[in-house]
């Protein structure tokens, strides 16, 4: 071989050489894309679990609070019932404007029914829900039957879990 043919069988082997170490060089790179999106949607996964649980956790002490807010036999048990769900300032929520809360045993009953809460989360430890529902109260064996609108507040408090930090009166719907 001339020493021409000899660099150009060299320049040639060279060029393969490098020609195939950047195949192999694309090909890692490329299951390493894989690798990484497979994690990826394995930790979108799993964030995702991880907020509907504290999502669900919300709902349910949202529900549990309503429930137990109104659904009572005398206006003492009401008050009983709730304060586990809620903060001292949800609690002080719940009080008729400017009074202390009533430990009378008189006649007032309420019902709910169809609850439909609309939640709005404002951060990962708060979050807010419009809640729907068909309330019926009986004073003294009348009973009315309304539908209304509640806003209530929920944080989360550490080893607590979520807590009704407020709750406000909307208003009644009327046309039903």
């Amino acid at each position: 071989m001339e020493p021409t043919q000899k660099k150009n069988f060299l320049l040639l082997m060279i060029v393969f050489i490098i020609a195939a170490l950047i195949i192999m060089y694309v090909f890692s790179l490329r299951s390493q894309l894989q690798e990484v999106r497979a994690n990826q949607g394995n930790f979108e996964e799993q964030i995702q679990s991880l907020s509907s649980i504290q999502n669900t956790d919300a709902l349910k002490v949202n529900r549990q609070f309503l429930e137990s807010f109104f659904t009572y036999q005398t206006t003492a048990e009401r008050y009983k019932k709730v304060e586990p769900f809620m903060t001292d300032q949800g609690f002080k929520a719940t009080h008729p404007s400017g009074t202390e809360l009533p430990d009378s045993e008189e006649s007032v009953k309420s019902s709910m029914v169809g609850l439909k809460p609309f939640e709005y989360q404002t951060s990962k430890t708060e979050v807010e829900f419009f809640n729907e529902f068909k309330l019926t109260t009986e004073f003294n064996n009348v009973a009315a039957t309304d539908t209304v609108i509640v806003k209530t507040s929920l944080i989360f408090v550490k080893e607590q879990g979520w807590k009704v930090d407020d709750v406000e009166f909307i208003g009644q719907l009327t046309g039903y």
